[in-house]
């Protein structure tokens, strides 16, 4: 996965090659900043890298530790209601003082038998709701996973985007410097004053660079759950060039793999199990008890048998079946709404890759090449006394405002790149 940065312009006033390593990159901002004006941090080491983010937000992420116990809850639901009645024990006395006897008195047992298959589909019901829990925390793991990849890739162009603005800045200082040499040889007084102000638009550009990086850190240090992890150098190659996505690969994938249709379609299954459990719910439960019983006046030992079950005359759960054929309508219905949905969604993000990858690629071949000839030949006219040094920054202005756009564009391919690499799954907090 690599994007090629534009080419450096080649003009012998200021050659920066773009295509530098970490280390390279750290040392050049760090001399930028000494020359700048604005007070601008370099970017911090130590650095870091994705797999290293993406390792602690996994570890760290409260929403993980959320679900998870949300899945154990599950499972301890499963054991509870599959769980047999306990049996009752109890004595009984009757027939107390009778004939100033201590009457008939002795203990019993009682045991109540659930019938119709009630407990197995009690513990079905429940592993479709264990399944279902399962599949939300695949999906917030995903939306972790996509959030760091989200607030990383913006970092990372943010870096850039401060090696840039601190070059810009650096040749606007040098170009007052020329500008005010050049009233020495009777250029208009506009030189100086159009440079003075190319100067103070990049200084605020580069002071909005390094709040924005600040603002970006924050933002994923929170997907990490890690609110005070100290701003680091990431270690990241934007040279690289984002996947090739096909809109059917896509949306075939999304259909297959996301954990959001998957717990939709175990919903379906709670609720078609739970149909079948409130089918039997009428089914009447049977209770026996037995008890050992001494008859004091006729010192007489015996034993009784009792058996009882409710008869489902008024009460059929004719309700609760209704409730539940509605609830399997309405889960279906939501399964086909959550495909809907994802279609939709996936048709808002594949558009914005389309044109992103659209836009950095021409900004590539075309626009930053023309923009640094451009800049070439303005400097060459200047040299030459066929231009005026107004000219120079103005196309000078132009090149960094494509390099701008670029990063962009650059930017805006990642993010939608790691949403459909991600499954559409976002917003983890």
């Amino acid at each position: 996965m690599h994007l090629v940065f534009a080419n450096e312009p080649t003009s012998g006033w200021r050659r920066t090659s773009l295509h530098r390593t970490n280390s390279d990159a750290t040392s050049a901002e760090l001399a930028a900043s000494q020359t700048a004006g604005p007070s601008v941090a370099a970017v911090p080491s130590p650095s870091t890298t994705l797999a290293a983010l993406e390792s602690l937000a996994i570890e760290s992420n409260p929403s993980l530790v959320e679900l998870q116990a949300r899945v154990d809850a599950a499972n301890g639901r499963r054991i509870q209601i599959g769980l047999r009645p306990n049996p009752r024990v109890g004595f009984s006395v009757q027939e107390l003082g009778n004939e100033d006897a201590a009457g008939q008195y002795g203990p019993y047992a009682s045991q109540e038998f659930v019938r119709g298959g009630k407990l197995e589909l009690n513990r079905s019901t429940a592993d479709w709701a264990i399944a279902r829990t399962e599949q939300e925390l695949a999906a917030q793991r995903l939306r972790v996973l996509t959030d760091v990849r989200i607030g990383f890739y913006s970092v990372l162009v943010t870096q850039e985007r401060i090696r840039v603005a601190q070059e810009l800045h650096s040749i606007a200082m040098q170009a007052v410097e020329k500008a005010r040499d050049l009233i020495k040889v009777e250029e208009p007084d506009s030189v100086l004053g159009q440079a003075e102000i190319e100067a103070e638009l990049a200084a605020i550009l580069l002071e909005n660079a390094e709040t924005r990086r600040v603002a970006q850190w924050r933002r994923l240090s929170a997907a990490i759950g890690q609110p005070d992890l100290p701003i680091q150098n990431l270690d990241g190659d934007l040279n690289s060039e984002a996947p090739q996505i096909v809109w059917e690969s896509a949306l075939d994938r999304l259909r297959r793999e996301s954990p959001e249709l998957m717990a939709a379609a175990a919903s379906v299954e709670q609720s078609r199990t739970a149909l079948d459990r409130a089918s039997v719910q009428a089914i009447p439960n049977v209770t026996v008890q037995a008890g050992l019983f001494y008859d004091d006046a006729s010192s007489d030992p015996f034993a009784s048998l009792q058996m009882s079950m409710p008869l489902p005359v008024y009460d059929w759960n004719q309700g609760g079946i209704s409730e539940a054929q509605a609830n399997v309508v309405a889960a279906e219905q939501s399964m086909q709404r959550a495909e809907l949905s994802l279609q939709e969604r996936l048709a808002t993000i594949f558009q914005q890759y389309q044109q992103a990858r659209l836009q950095a690629t021409r900004y590539g071949t075309v626009i930053l090449p023309k923009a640094r000839k451009n800049l070439d030949l303005s400097r060459l006219s200047y040299e030459s006394g066929d231009a005026s040094y107004l000219d120079v920054l103005t196309t000078q202005r132009t090149f960094f405002q494509a390099q701008l756009a670029r990063l962009y564009a650059v930017e805006q391919l990642w993010l939608a790149t790691v949403q459909i690499d991600g499954l559409l799954l976002t917003g983890s907090l």
